[in-house]
């Protein structure tokens, strides 16, 4: 080996070294973030931690393209002799005197999304979809106020309602905030419980639930699951949070029996805009295995292992399993 080889192969190792320096740098950064986020105990150490699937909100994203394809049938010429061409052209026809057609057919998508009773049925995104619904009714208020004299010019900019653009804005906006609540979750299983954490603003928030108190974990795959590769795995503990009761009261339209009703026009209106309000957001109750993307293992790959770990720290902290080590230790 000349002097050359010798200073070359002394520089590679010494490259080497400082690559796996700086690698065991990075896994104890890592780790003590980690630590620090999941705030463990001294005794506690992770033997497994893993977040939501990429796929895990996919219904989120059909309802954006909902919303895309709601703005857009309103873009294109749907004359023709069919029924359905028919039906829709009269719609947006109608819908030209104040975007009264597109509200109307975003009041249809908002309610039975509503009445799904599904993962896209949460207040959150209905609030969403009233927003876009009335988008093009807050952006004539000033054009209303303008004709009835009550202001003198516009001061909203845009009078027209570009739905293409509107579609394309809200679409987008709803896709982004879907990916930043979906990677706001993060699990954990460390030797001592399982962690469930959501840093979405408020960083922390999340629970923690020790094996022995798990009564039982099972897993729930859907049909879309299966296609994309993840499950959803809970951890019961009796506490019913993996049972889906989500349901709103139908007070709104109450009448108000301890007001006094000095303008009966008045009344009748706000009755009027109760009971619709409440008609959009009603929503049947039922009770299914509706698993909480805080509260369990949500659409999550890999998750035989998983489950495996899952079972196998459950049976060792349970009763029969703890009685087994006894029984070995005496028997040794």
């Amino acid at each position: 080996m000349t002097e050359d080889d010798a200073i070359e192969t002394e520089a590679d190792a010494t490259k080497q070294a400082s690559e796996t320096e700086s690698l065991a740098t990075n896994s104890e950064t890592t780790k003590a973030g980690l630590r620090e986020k999941f705030r463990l105990t001294a005794d506690e150490n992770i033997m497994h931690e893993v977040k939501p699937s990429i796929f895990a909100f996919t219904p989120m994203y059909g309802v954006a393209f909902l919303i895309l394809f709601a703005h857009w049938m309103f873009e294109i010429d749907w004359s023709g002799e069919g029924t359905m061409s028919k039906i829709i052209d009269g719609i947006i026809g109608f819908g030209k005197v104040g975007n009264f057609g597109f509200v109307l057919v975003m009041l249809a998508i908002t309610w039975f999304n509503r009445m799904l009773n599904g993962s896209t049925s949460g207040k959150w995104t209905t609030v969403f979809l009233l927003v876009v619904t009335f988008t093009p009714m807050m952006l004539s208020i000033d054009n209303i106020l303008e004709t009835l004299g009550i202001i003198e010019s516009d001061f909203i900019p845009i009078d027209d309602f570009y739905y293409i653009g509107f579609g394309f804005f809200w679409s987008i906006l709803f896709v982004v905030l879907t990916l930043f609540y979906q990677r706001s979750f993060h699990y954990a299983i460390t030797n001592h419980r399982v962690i469930f954490t959501q840093h979405l603003i408020i960083p922390g928030d999340g629970r923690r639930i020790l094996f022995d108190n798990i009564n039982e974990v099972r897993t729930q795959r859907t049909f879309m699951g299966a296609i994309l590769g993840y499950n959803t795995i809970i951890c019961d503990t009796g506490s019913q949070l993996g049972i889906g009761e989500d349901a709103m009261a139908v007070t709104a339209g109450a009448s108000n029996a301890g007001g006094d009703s000095t303008n009966p026009e008045t009344e009748v209106t706000k009755g009027v805009f109760r009971r619709l309000f409440g008609f959009i957001t009603y929503q049947r109750t039922r009770k299914i295995d509706l698993p909480d993307p805080r509260f369990s293992f949500y659409c999550i790959t890999n998750w035989k292992s998983v489950e495996k770990l899952l079972n196998e720290m459950h049976q060792r902290h349970s009763q029969s399993g703890m009685l087994s080590e006894i029984k070995q230790q005496l028997s040794e």
